[in-house]
């Protein structure tokens, strides 16, 4: 398809940020680059310290409906954090995906947890930029 010369054209990014929507999370963010994308972008939970230790299961999410929705559960004492991508329309995630908490980390410090999802799918879990490890469902 060819590009039309002096096009105005632009892609337009979405960002929000939820200052404490829940108890023990700081902030979630959702970054996405397109907004005619919506199923490629991060979504970004921050606990608050001691956080992990305090509450368990944390349950970070957002939703648009019935465009979007992710949810970020994070449990200690399983030693996991599940992730779900979808629409919020009824409908079952489209894309889930079990990752592994470190064996050992610092439940007092500050944690932010990064879900990168791309065409629908969930690519990758950071904690504290540190890829996390899928565990096979």
């Amino acid at each position: 398809m060819a590009e039309k010369r002096g096009s105005t054209s632009k892609k337009r990014s979405i960002k929000s940020r939820q200052k404490n929507p829940v108890p023990g999370i700081d902030y979630s963010e959702i970054r996405i680059s397109d907004e005619k994308d919506v199923g490629t972008g991060t979504f970004t939970t921050v606990l608050e310290p001691n956080a992990m230790a305090k509450i368990n299961p944390i349950i970070s999410s957002i939703m648009n409906e019935p465009v979007f929705k992710m949810i970020v559960h994070i449990n200690l004492a399983a030693e996991e954090v599940i992730v779900l991508l979808g629409k919020a329309d009824k409908s079952p995630p489209i894309s889930r995906m079990t990752f592994q908490l470190p064996k050992v980390f610092k439940t007092s410090e500050v944690l932010k947890f990064d879900a990168v999802f791309k065409d629908w799918g969930i690519k990758q879990l950071k904690m504290n930029g540190n890829s996390l490890d899928k565990i096979m469902d």
